[in-house]
């Protein structure tokens, strides 16, 4: 083989090698996509301790409003909602008689821009609004990994982030283009304030609105 043909091949191998790490660099997301008002999904939650039962549940898509502002309803078939900021963080939550059950100041939830590598660190007061109670407690996460995920409701690429608070370590997989939680995995200690347990959730089934 003559030097000019082995150059040919080297430089060759070293594009498709160029190519393939460019493919595979993980995305970065600016901004939360909101499922469309009317999707409905479900998910399945396999849970221990402190978690209570097993449980099967239907969410519903929204729109609402929270404390005057506009807010984007996530409402479970337990009876309870969750009000979310554009940007996919919680205001709070309603009971099942529509009022504020729990609230976050300020809002708690991811930090978009999301890439991999990504930390951020946030303080918040949970107040518990039937005693109010008030809890002030640190947020920590970091966007851990870009990977694709199969459940049963399909596979699906999903930024992977693992967040830490007081007595709990979470990590959710999150769907970069449905705006969902397509798994979760979360580890309560005896240090949280409602005691030990664990529960880990997938998603089974999505009908998402045009």
């Amino acid at each position: 083989m003559s030097k000019s043909t082995t150059t040919k091949k080297t430089w060759a191998a070293a594009v498709v090698a160029m190519l393939a790490g460019c493919a595979a660099v993980a995305p970065e997301v600016a901004t939360w996509n909101i499922p469309p008002a009317g999707s409905t999904w479900q998910t399945v939650q396999r849970n221990t301790g402190s978690y209570g039962k097993d449980a099967e549940l239907r969410i519903t898509r929204g729109n609402g409003v929270w404390q005057g502002m506009p807010a984007v309803e996530i409402k479970s078939s337990t009876g309870f909602t969750i009000m979310a900021t554009n940007d996919g963080r919680w205001y709070g939550i309603l009971g099942r008689d529509g009022k504020p059950f729990v609230t976050y100041d300020p809002p708690i939830g991811f930090i978009y821009p999301l890439k991999v590598g990504k930390t951020w660190n946030t303080h918040h007061r949970m107040t518990q609004v039937a005693t109010g109670k008030v809890t002030e407690f640190d947020y920590s996460c970091k966007v851990e990994a870009f990977e694709q995920v199969t459940v049963r409701a399909g596979t699906f690429d999903a930024f992977r982030i693992g967040c830490t608070s007081p007595g709990s370590q979470d990590t959710y997989w999150a769907s970069r283009d449905h705006g969902m939680m397509v798994k979760t995995d979360f580890k309560r200690t005896s240090a949280h304030q409602l005691g030990a347990g664990t529960q880990q959730s997938e998603l089974i089934a999505l009908n998402l609105r045009k």
